[in-house]
């Protein structure tokens, strides 16, 4: 019973890892962040970034939006969440549902730099409000 059971784990884990890679070389393994509320929105998540060669794929993923609501998610250049610069350097895929995926031509140790912020908004409209802010480092 023990061994079956041990045999049945390392399965698991051995089907695990294999289905995680998405990408040649790439063990599914991206470098995560985390995403604060901003303006009592209470939308918190994580950014995740996965290494694509030249290209990064960055994913976002929120809880508390609210349902059916699209938002526009950027990232801008900025020491900090309180010191973005005026216009996006790159800009995501809309948010649907909580997530938004996009894969940029930027290396992801740019990303990495210090110098980038995941700011995402209330709506896809212009002028909304900034709801939650993660800086990368």
């Amino acid at each position: 019973m023990k061994r079956t059971l041990a045999a049945i784990a390392a399965a698991l884990i051995t089907t695990a890892v294999a289905s995680a890679q998405s990408y040649p070389g790439d063990a599914g393994l991206g470098t995560q962040r985390g995403i604060e509320q901003v303006n009592g929105s209470g939308q918190v998540g994580t950014v995740t970034l996965f290494r694509r060669g030249a290209n990064t794929r960055v994913v976002v993923a929120m809880h508390g939006t609210p349902p059916g609501r699209i938002q526009s998610t950027r990232l801008y250049r900025g020491a900090a969440c309180d010191s973005l610069s005026a216009s996006p350097a790159y800009v995501l895929a809309d948010m649907h549902a909580g997530t938004s995926q996009t894969t940029l031509h930027a290396d992801e140790g740019k990303l990495l730099s210090g110098n980038y912020n995941v700011v995402v908004f209330s709506n896809n409209k212009a002028g909304s409000a900034t709801t939650a802010c993660g800086h990368l480092y």
